[in-house]
């Protein structure tokens, strides 16, 4: 009877143990299970948010050009109509709205044009050939570059007439429509936030189907933004910039990583 009574506390002892030591497995069995999960179950989504802007930008790139003979006279007579154009041209644009700060204006560029049995074709200065020399091509590139979009592209419109009228011989560029810095940045976080929650809620769609629920932001990186004309399906993988249209379609990619539970 004694050593029955002696013996109990050592039973007690054992089960207690052999208790704890189940606990303890269940507990690290939840908890490599746990990590397992964490790391293995995730659930990868590009989120996406599109915007419509109007450009608060245009560049407009035209030429003027004049062609002269072959003597010094001759291009001495061309420089001169040369800056009496440029002059004209300078007071049309400013009466027009676009100020000085507005518009660059390159060198003068002189070609010298050789006559060939074939015909006259552009040479350098000093061009030894047996052809001859038949003259001078003048040209001066302006470029305009401005925020007021809507009266440089009237602008264009009705220049080309008003300088033939004025013989003046003028050829202009298409127009290019930009987005400013400050208007994307304007624009850009809330669009990265909405493309962040666009992302959340078509994993949530996903891992909803297979009865499954998203866990926290594991990871996310922008991707490549498209600036495109609207209702246009023009996408590179590295990027667009429509420059053609007014008005644009913004659309800022978030590339995410969620766990699931």
């Amino acid at each position: 009877m004694e050593d029955i009574t002696k013996s109990r506390p050592l039973v007690a002892f054992g089960a207690i143990l052999g208790i704890s030591l189940i606990v303890t497995a269940i507990i690290v069995s939840w908890v490599v299970y746990y990590v397992k999960t964490y790391n293995n179950a995730v659930i990868t989504v590009t989120g996406v948010a599109e915007k419509q802007v109007t450009s608060d930008v245009v560049k407009w790139h035209a030429t003027i050009a004049r062609q002269t003979g072959s003597t010094s006279a001759d291009l001495k007579q061309g420089s001169v109509e040369m800056q009496s154009d440029l002059s004209a041209l300078l007071s049309y644009f400013g009466t027009n709205g676009v100020t000085s700060s507005q518009i660059t204006v390159d060198p003068l560029s002189v070609t010298p044009m050789y006559q060939s049995q074939y015909g006259v074709y552009p040479g350098k200065v000093g061009y030894s050939s047996g052809d001859t020399l038949a003259g001078y091509s003048l040209s001066q590139n302006i470029l305009i570059q401005s925020d007021n979009v809507s009266g440089v592209t009237s602008l264009a419109q009705k220049a080309p007439q008003y300088f033939l009228n004025k013989g003046i011989v003028f050829s202009g560029q298409p127009l290019e429509y930009y987005l400013s810095n400050n208007l994307l940045d304007s624009i850009r976080q809330q669009m990265l936030a909405e493309a962040l929650a666009n992302a959340k809620d078509r994993a949530e769609a996903i891992t909803n189907g297979v009865g499954a629920s998203v866990g926290n932001l594991r990871s996310s990186s922008v991707g490549v933004t498209q600036i495109t004309p609207v209702n246009s399906t023009e996408i590179s993988g590295s990027g667009y910039y429509d420059t053609t249209s007014i008005d644009k379609l913004v659309t800022y990619l978030v590339h995410t990583t969620f766990t699931m539970r």
